[in-house]
């Protein structure tokens, strides 16, 4: 993966679980008047919010977006046409892609909201995903077969699924699929004995995440690292960017950005003031 100078850093110690991000160094404005910016189901909500509240700073620039899954978009960068960036939870470790870290997020595990169920392990999920517990009286719930429900193949939500938990695992074959987040949420909202992941960014009342290990997908327990399904939500391209894109992406995680991204997801955890070029301390990372 090709990621010179500072932004080198920056991925390199998000992907380790560094607590100081490092900003990308902006550049001079160029005449590029209009961006195209592209998203994930997961991540549009996200991208619409920063594209609005940044046309406020940057006014006369126009940001157009789009959204697709992962597989999609990522085939549409590499086919080159023209500079192309997008906001994913996915970026493969042995990729070729530019990506810089912009927020936490989370695979939540949610259930209907009558489900008396309260907290699975890890484990437990492996094997509902792998149809070796199919029922739910086994985990203290009611005596109903688990009605399991998955995303699609390419969709970014299910790869990081299947890479925290599933490893070599295949998913259950008769899972029900769902085109995207919101899918998942109105079938597992209508569906009494379903269960189902969707990013935690996207919790609504209609369903009830479940605590993994004890723990819940809140904020503050993907700041401290508690929660065990923890992603990063990254900016993703063909190349380090430059000119307007490498603005945008600055001011994503500069203290601006930051609190649009904190509507959403738990932010980057806040950097050092720093003196000169220094990128900070290797006591930072885990």
């Amino acid at each position: 993966m090709y990621l010179p100078g500072r932004i080198l850093l920056t991925v390199a110690l998000a992907l380790a679980g560094c607590a100081s991000p490092t900003i990308p160094a902006t550049t001079p404005t160029t005449n590029t008047s209009e961006l195209q910016l592209l998203a994930t189901t997961a991540t549009a909500g996200l991208l619409q919010e920063l594209t609005r509240e940044y046309q406020l700073v940057r006014g006369g620039l126009v940001l157009n977006t789009a959204q697709d899954n992962y597989a999609g978009l990522a085939n549409r960068l590499r086919q080159g046409d023209g500079p192309v960036y997008f906001l994913s939870t996915h970026v493969p470790a042995d990729s070729d892609m530019w990506a810089a870290p912009i927020a936490y997020d989370s695979i939540a595990i949610i259930v209907n909201t009558a489900n008396p169920v309260e907290s699975v392990s890890l484990e437990q999920i492996r094997a509902i995903y792998r149809g070796r517990l199919s029922n739910w009286a086994a985990l203290g719930g009611q005596d109903l077969p688990v009605t399991v429900f998955s995303r699609e193949d390419g969709a970014g939500t299910r790869i990081e699924f299947e890479n925290l938990l599933m490893g070599n695992r295949e998913t259950l074959q008769a899972a029900l699929v769902t085109p995207s987040n919101a899918a998942m949420l109105e079938r597992v909202g209508e569906e009494a004995a379903g269960i189902g992941y969707v990013s935690g960014s996207m919790l609504p009342a209609t369903v009830r995440p479940l605590a993994v290990e004890g723990v819940l997908p809140a904020g503050g327990n993907l700041a401290d690292r508690t929660y065990p399904l923890r992603t990063t939500v990254f900016v993703v391209g063909s190349g380090e960017p430059e000119g307007e894109f490498r603005m945008f992406i600055s001011w994503i995680q500069s203290p601006a950005g930051q609190a649009v991204v904190a509507r959403r997801y738990a932010p980057l955890l806040p950097r050092p003031q720093l003196d000169g070029n220094e990128e900070g301390s290797e006591d930072d990372e885990e």
